[in-house]
């Protein structure tokens, strides 16, 4: 178990460390060597990442990481030890934006070019199946409005 040991130094300034005690019993009132006490707590490092679940890496130096975040921790940290922080509201969907064409050989009848992505359009016509690039003449004039195509 994992402690935040809280103390001050020999010129009075606060100073805290993270301690590993394996019993998991918490220190006494004035633990030897430490300088005048002041707090001690449970200890949980703190990860922030929306999907991705903490993990533990060791180097070869023996050196302990939370990845993907590459955060150093004390050698003797374990998973339990870690509190997963995910995300309070979803991230936010992308804006999609509509054009809209009406047809030369229909009139009346109009075609929707939507933005999917920021590289992606659609289209409701079917122009764009006969087109070898499977582009057709409305996703071409959109995707050069919008800056995707030159």
């Amino acid at each position: 178990m994992l402690w935040e040991f809280t103390h001050k130094n020999k010129y009075g300034a606060k100073r805290s460390r993270i301690l590993y005690r394996p019993d998991g019993k918490s220190f006494g009132i004035n633990p030897k060597g430490f300088g005048s006490f002041i707090n001690v707590r449970v200890f949980k490092y703190v990860y922030e990442h929306p999907v991705l679940p903490p993990s533990l890496f060791t180097n070869q130096k023996g050196q302990k990481y939370i990845v993907p975040s590459w955060q150093k921790v004390v050698p003797e940290t374990t998973l339990n030890d870690i509190k997963w922080k995910k995300a309070s509201k979803p991230l936010p969907k992308p804006e999609k934006k509509e054009w809209k064409f009406e047809s030369k050989s229909d009139p009346g009848h109009f075609y929707t070019v939507t933005q999917v992505s920021d590289f992606k359009v659609k289209c409701t016509c079917s122009g764009q199946y006969r087109a070898k690039d499977r582009k057709c003449r409305h996703m071409k004039e959109v995707m050069k409005e919008i800056g995707i195509l030159r």
